[in-house]
Parts: C-alpha cells; sequence; structure tokens
C-alpha cells in the first residue's frame, strides 16, 4: 500500500512540476530541476512518465553519415522547432542494441522531449563486435553530419556514449576537427584503458582503490573479448589453434594455473603465443607481460582505442557514470579513466548500484532514493551543459 502512496504521490508531484515550467521558464535553475526530476523516470523506465504524458512525441528521420561508408543516423526532432536547438550524439556500445530496439527508441524519444535534438549513429563494426580505430573518427564525422543540420545550433552539440560508446565518444571530442565544438561529453560504463581492460577479463581480477576484487564478465563480454583477442592474430591456422585452446576457459569461470599448456605453446609464437599466454594466466602480472609481447601494431591498436591515453586533448566539460556492479566493464575502470581526464574539464564523476552495465536495474523505490539522488545530481548537471 505505501508503495503505491509513494508512487502516486511522486506522479502528482512530477506532473505538477513539469506542467509549472511553463510559468518559470525564464527561470533557468528551476526549468532545470524540473526536466531532470522528469527525465530520470523516463530513463529507468519506472514511475510516473509525465514526460511522455505532457510533451509531443518527437518527429523520428532516418538520414546517413559517413564518407568510406555510408552508415545509418537517426534523429529525433522536437516539434516545437521555431528556433535552432542543442544536440546530443548518443554512441552505443559495440554489440549494440539495433536503432529501432524499443530501449534506443524510448531513451532518445525521451531526451528530444526535452527540447534536444538526438542523434544515434549505426555502426557496421560495433555490430559485428569490432573495436576499430577508425571507430572515434566514424563518430566525428556524424557529429559533424548533426551540427550542420538546419534545425540545430552548431555550437551546442554533445556527445553522451553508453559502455564502448563512452570510450569511443571521449575519444571523438579530442579529434582536431572537433575538439573546439563539442560542448560536453557524458560517458557511462566506459573504459579508460584497453590493454588493462584484456587483462581483467583474461584474469576475473580487477584493481578497485588499491583493493584486488574476484569480478566474473557477463556472457556478452566473453563473446565480444574473444572476438577481439582472436583478431590480433593474423595467421589463420594459429588463429584456429588458439581459438580451440582459449574458448572453453573464456566462457567459463577463466583460468586457473593448470590451463597453460606447453604443448599448446610450444606450437604458438607471435601475437599468437603472446594472446595464448594472455588468456591461460590468472595472475594479472603475467597477463601484463603477454600484452607487453604483442607485436607493436597490435599495442598501437590498443593505444588507439583507449581514451586515458588521449584525454590530455580533451577540451568540452567531461562526465563520468558507472555502476559498482557492472559486469560488462569493469567498475575497476573508472577511477584510472577521472583521474587521466584533466582537472579543468572534468566536472562530476558518480557511481551507481541502480543499473546492470548501462541498462536499468530496479525502479524507484523508497530504498534506492540515495542512488536516485546521486543519478538526479549527475544528470542535473549534464543537463545544465547540454539545454
Amino acid at each position: 500500500m505505501w508503495r503505491r502512496r509513494l508512487r502516486r504521490g511522486l506522479a502528482g508531484l512530477l506532473v505538477a512540476a513539469l506542467a509549472a515550467t511553463t510559468a518559470f521558464v525564464v527561470l533557468e535553475p528551476f526549468r532545470i530541476a524540473v526536466q531532470t526530476l522528469a527525465l530520470v523516470p523516463e530513463l529507468l523506465d519506472s514511475g510516473p512518465k509525465p514526460l511522455s504524458l505532457l510533451v509531443p512525441t518527437p518527429e523520428r528521420i532516418s538520414v546517413t553519415y559517413g564518407t568510406a561508408t555510408q552508415e545509418r543516423l537517426d534523429l529525433y526532432l522536437p516539434r516545437d522547432r521555431a528556433e535552432r536547438h542543442p544536440a546530443i550524439l548518443l554512441a552505443l556500445g559495440v554489440s549494440p542494441a539495433p536503432l529501432d530496439d524499443p530501449r534506443v527508441v524510448r531513451v532518445a524519444t525521451a531526451i528530444a522531449r526535452l527540447g534536444l535534438i538526438v542523434a544515434v549513429p549505426e555502426s557496421t563494426a560495433l555490430m559485428a563486435n569490432r573495436i576499430d580505430r577508425e571507430e572515434p573518427a566514424r563518430l566525428v564525422e556524424a557529429f559533424e553530419v548533426v551540427a550542420a543540420r538546419p534545425e540545430v545550433s552548431p555550437e551546442r552539440v554533445g556527445i553522451v556514449g553508453f559502455s564502448v560508446g563512452g570510450s569511443l565518444g571521449l575519444l571523438a571530442a579530442t579529434h582536431p576537427r572537433i575538439a573546439g565544438r563539442v560542448s560536453f561529453v557524458n560517458a557511462f560504463g566506459a573504459y579508460g584503458d584497453a590493454a588493462t581492460l584484456l587483462a581483467e577479463v583474461a584474469t576475473r581480477r580487477i584493481v578497485v582503490r588499491d583493493e584486488v576484487r574476484a569480478w566474473q564478465p557477463g556472457e556478452l563480454t566473453k563473446r565480444v573479448y574473444l572476438g577481439i583477442v582472436l583478431d590480433v592474430i593474423a595467421d589463420p591456422a594459429a588463429r584456429a589453434s588458439v581459438d580451440e585452446a582459449i574458448a572453453p576457459i573464456i566462457a567459463g569461470d577463466g583460468p586457473t594455473a593448470s590451463s597453460y599448456d606447453p604443448a599448446v605453446a610450444a606450437g604458438l609464437s607471435g601475437d599468437a603465443l603472446a594472446i595464448y599466454q594472455l588468456v591461460t594466466t590468472p595472475d594479472r602480472a603475467s597477463a601484463e607481460t603477454a600484452i607487453a609481447r604483442l607485436s607493436e601494431p597490435s599495442r598501437e591498436l590498443l593505444a588507439a582505442i583507449s581514451p586515458d591515453r588521449a584525454a590530455a586533448g580533451l577540451r568540452a566539460p567531461v562526465f563520468l557514470m558507472h555502476d559498482e556492479a557492472d559486469n560488462a566493464i569493469p567498475f575497476s575502470q573508472l577511477g584510472p579513466l577521472a583521474a587521466a581526464v584533466p582537472p579543468a574539464v572534468l566536472r562530476r564523476v558518480s557511481a551507481f548500484r541502480l543499473f546492470d552495465h548501462v541498462e536499468p536495474d530496479g525502479g524507484i523505490e523508497l530504498e534506492t532514493l540515495p542512488e536516485l539522488w546521486e543519478l538526479y545530481r549527475h544528470l542535473h548537471d549534464v543537463l545544465g551543459e547540454a539545454l
């Protein structure tokens, strides 16, 4: 009974507050506070949703972006287009939900109802579980298409990235073509260093605040990880041999002291041997040594897709958020990534227990109010830059 009363009370508060924005639209802090309050239940897909009740559904259109390869780009346009609007580029992660997925549509629609133009680019590479070094440049191309739209205020385009999309969004924001034009970056559940992430997934060990913790990646991370490490191996025969040896280890609970087979290792060399050594050791130092033995091109690729290596080039305000129980990209990535971002542009770093990686994991309940308050504060600051 009390839960129903709580939800009804929140519903009345949200609807009344959102309706009041029309009367207090000149008061910017009040408007942003109310819009943030209304956005939270939309993003969590829980509780009363006043935006859906009171604001018209934005128009959704599909265009293309990219030069080498044309990719789909969905735009969500607010119905009121008497003037130009700020925009947000939503960068989805590896193996992303399709652009027509209800979860993608729900989030993009909710944000667009605030008066923001939302752009969601598709990526063939990410859909195939590949993280190419060219992927940040593709986001730059999508950004430029959005900024050039007649409905968009070109100096007010930000990037919001989820999971790997957050890492790629940070990298894109350092690109010389747009570094001075990005209005802000919000990275949710991103990694900072690709090499460290490889070692963490391999050993099932992470370090948080100098404490070593056991960690188990989810099934999607295991599948993506297997594809990434195998792609490093150029020789098809060696790749097949390593695949047969490591696939069960990655799919299971990780390596043990007996996972390494000297007979298998004797038939391997170069990157194939380094990958085999990486995946079969439960020891973090040995995993890092194996990564250091990768060929120079492979190590350069890892560096090219690591935002902490390029973070010094960030000029836009940066917001970072991560769930503490994340089983896709471990929470251990948040601290070092935040440390790599220049203090002059780092606006907020937030940790939660509300999500399953970047998906809502629970609703609006009394016991979640402290977490909801942290989410509100984070979104409030982001919207302060975006709107």
